[in-house]
């Protein structure tokens, strides 16, 4: 059995999101439901950014060293980069357009039918985010992984939409039923504002990696530790680490000083010692750039 690839797995999120939001702005338009209407909207722009992923992730694949020499990896946090940035856009616009209902008296909706839909999208949603948790766990594919964290938003922002319209069924029928036009747009300006907090350390994460800076602690440590042991086990003065993290790419560069006294290695040596590195750094899970360089005057190092 082939395995699935990350182009199969970015179209079932496309057309999952098309499903979704199709569904959602019918059964908005019908129940007058802002709410259900915002994630509907939500939903056809995450199908439009689906596809860009998708077009992304192809076109990185193509070789293409003449134009391209250290690869295409770097669209990866641009693409991601620029969804999120729609994504707050389209939260900030529904924020204040739920702001506006509430003060002109809120907006009647259908509690019952209200409450079906948001029961169906919540289950939908998290059968699609496990799935795409999975497939990201097996190709670390940072546009599965975005793709994920919108279906994860969309399964809680289903689960509030669902709690609120269950509260407006039960005000019906009670004293309170006079706050029931308020509970659409209320949850529209919970769920908008907190979603806007997501993208936003996307942003900062995507940011980092376009500057190419350093990667988590915890990677950056696993790749010092396999470079300090060799240094150890050749008797290095010492060495320089740079790394960073773009995409699915993670970029490597050694500069290891020698002490000519102790250990100068040959190019036959030079190779070994790159192969045993090389060898280490397979259990990092990323497409690796490697660059390893060995000087008797460490400020070609620096």
């Amino acid at each position: 059995m082939e395995p699935v690839s990350e182009r199969f797995v970015l179209k079932v999120s496309a057309y999952g999101a098309l499903v979704f939001a199709v569904i959602a702005m019918v059964w908005g338009v019908l129940g007058q439901s802002q709410m259900i209407l915002f994630d509907g909207v939500y939903s056809l722009i995450s199908v439009a950014l689906s596809v860009g992923s998708l077009w992304s992730a192809s076109y990185i694949q193509k070789y293409d060293f003449k134009r391209f020499p250290f690869g295409k990896e770097m669209l990866e946090p641009i693409i991601i980069l620029l969804k999120n940035v729609v994504i707050i856009i389209l939260c900030v616009f529904a924020f204040f357009n739920a702001v506006a209902s509430i003060l002109s008296g809120g907006q009647m909706i259908d509690p019952g039918m209200s409450a079906l839909y948001a029961l169906l999208a919540t289950i939908g949603c998290l059968l699609v985010y496990r799935y795409l948790e999975r497939r990201h766990k097996a190709l670390l594919s940072g546009f599965i992984k975005a793709e994920a964290v919108q279906w994860k938003m969309d399964f809680f922002l289903s689960m509030a939409v669902l709690l609120g319209f269950l509260i407006a069924f039960g005000l019906n029928f009670t004293i309170y039923k006079n706050f029931v036009p308020y509970i659409d747009p209320v949850m529209v300006v919970l769920v908008s504002g907190y979603f806007i907090k997501v993208p936003m350390g996307l942003i900062k994460k995507q940011v980092r990696e376009v500057m190419e800076m350093s990667p988590d602690s915890e990677l950056k440590q696993e790749v010092d530790q396999i470079i300090s042991a060799t240094k150890t086990r050749y008797g290095f003065e010492e060495y320089f680490l740079r790394v960073s993290k773009v995409g699915s790419k993670l970029f490597v560069e050694v500069d290891y000083v020698v002490d000519r006294k102790a250990f100068e290695p040959t190019i036959e040596e030079m190779d070994l010692i790159r192969q045993e590195i090389s060898d280490a750094l397979q259990e990092v899970p990323y497409k690796k750039w490697l660059t390893i360089s060995f000087t008797s005057d460490r400020k070609w190092a620096l």
